[in-house]
């Protein structure tokens, strides 16, 4: 993510609308001249293919090889630069030149890429009801370099809603089906159906770590609660094998409690948000489960986030006018870490306030949004108008525009901008 401004900028109902238009007009064909002939990038074609390795008589060597001392700065840009750029910038350097696109296309260059870029590159959101009947959309933080051809994942063979992102995957749920998708390159995978009752809202979470995963191996973790019982087990899936299975470990410390959908991982490890402030976790390689107190104030929520590197859960409240604090949890405590007051300049009148259908005794209702980010310690706030995104490292506010009123049954899910592939 590029750094934060100093003075904080507000996006109209209009312009968002005409960004969401605009991203889908970037990813229609570019075409670029070269020597008298045109080189044109083929439509719904941004796919790793494979390559064709072609070698230099003379040299022995590759023909693509190019010696250090024979670099220029596009040869350099091309293979150290390109890997650390969200994916739909990659797809604008397409239409470059044909070396270029050939690179660009390379599954080589979409695994160093999905290693490399890591930064939240914005939202998937849809509002969660039992019939999809709510298509999903996204909100991109960088409409220029971030956005995605299909908001609403037509691509995919039946209506869905989005459940977990990791590393640029979304996974998905269909009526019978649940489904891996990467939105930027439309690469999908039905999965096998599983043996167990999910339920309408699983909490299911998609587990993929790009990193030495060149084959892009991934697990689907289900939290599975035994009706009637404080008992839950989990069901695992592996694209390895492509067959799910049942766990051995088991939590038995959740109880009166419910999992919250969207939960996260990193590294190595699913969690869930409950409905007692409590976190479970669970570790995907060894299969063991745990749950994490989180000793928060009776009422309030928050989300869980990455920050430096690592989990905590985070929660806000509006303390008066355009004040906020935020409260930050994590360690293997899960104790509170700091508490920091930020003003936002929300600016809404007194009349605003009181006539605000989420306004509850003159406070602006707002919520912590799930993320995770490489190297920016970032803290999302939703409220009734806007996003922020605070920094809290250089204690600075971005301000984007909400998409439409804060809606309590509206689920975002942080997506990342990668070109990771999809095998079957």
């Amino acid at each position: 993510m590029e750094s934060l401004k100093d003075n904080m900028m507000t996006i109209s109902s209009d312009e968002f609308e005409n960004n969401i238009m605009a991203d889908a007009e970037e990813f229609s064909p570019a075409i670029k001249q070269q020597d008298s002939r045109t080189h044109k990038v083929p439509e719904d074609d941004f796919k790793a293919v494979a390559y064709k390795q072609e070698w230099n008589e003379v040299s022995k060597l590759p023909a693509d090889y190019i010696r250090r001392e024979d670099m220029e700065i596009k040869d350099v840009a091309m293979k150290h630069v390109l890997p650390f750029l969200p994916g739909k910038s990659l797809m604008k350097f397409r239409a470059v030149s044909n070396e270029w696109n050939h690179w660009i296309v390379c599954p080589l260059l979409a695994y160093q890429q999905s290693t490399s870029f890591q930064k939240l590159s914005g939202y998937f959101y849809q509002v969660v009801d039992v019939d999809f009947q709510s298509d999903p959309n996204f909100l991109s933080l960088d409409h220029s370099a971030n956005g995605i051809p299909n908001p609403s994942l037509g691509f995919l063979p039946e209506r869905i809603k989005v459940l977990s992102s990791s590393s640029g995957l979304l996974l998905c749920q269909g009526l019978e089906s649940y489904y891996v998708c990467n939105p930027l390159t439309e690469d999908w995978k039905r999965i096998p159906p599983h043996q167990y009752y999910h339920g309408s809202d699983p909490a299911v979470i998609l587990a993929f770590d790009p990193q030495g995963n060149i084959e892009s191996h991934f697990h689907l973790v289900a939290a599975v609660p035994l009706l009637d019982q404080p008992v839950v087990f989990f069901e695992i899936y592996s694209s390895q094998s492509n067959y799910w299975s049942r766990s051995s470990s088991e939590c038995l410390e959740l109880e009166d409690t419910t999992l919250v959908g969207g939960g996260l991982y990193m590294k190595g490890m699913a969690y869930w948000s409950t409905t007692s402030n409590g976190v479970l976790a669970f570790d995907v390689k060894n299969e063991v489960a745990a749950v994490l107190r989180v000793p928060i104030p009776p009422g309030r929520y928050g989300a869980l986030t990455q920050v430096k590197d690592e989990l905590s859960y985070v929660t806000v409240y509006n303390d008066c006018g355009d004040v906020f604090m935020l409260d930050i949890y994590g360690g293997m405590d899960m104790s509170l870490n700091h508490s920091v007051c930020i003003n936002l300049g929300h600016k809404k009148s007194r009349q605003t306030l009181e006539e605000g259908p989420f306004i509850d005794n003159g406070t602006v209702l707002c919520s912590v949004l799930p993320c995770i980010n490489s190297g920016d310690d970032i803290v999302v706030i939703c409220t009734t108008e806007r996003i922020y995104l605070y920094n809290l490292s250089g204690q600075k506010v971005e301000t984007f525009m909400t998409p439409g009123q804060l809606n309590l049954k509206r689920r975002f899910i942080p997506y990342t901008n990668s070109l990771a592939a999809i095998h079957e």
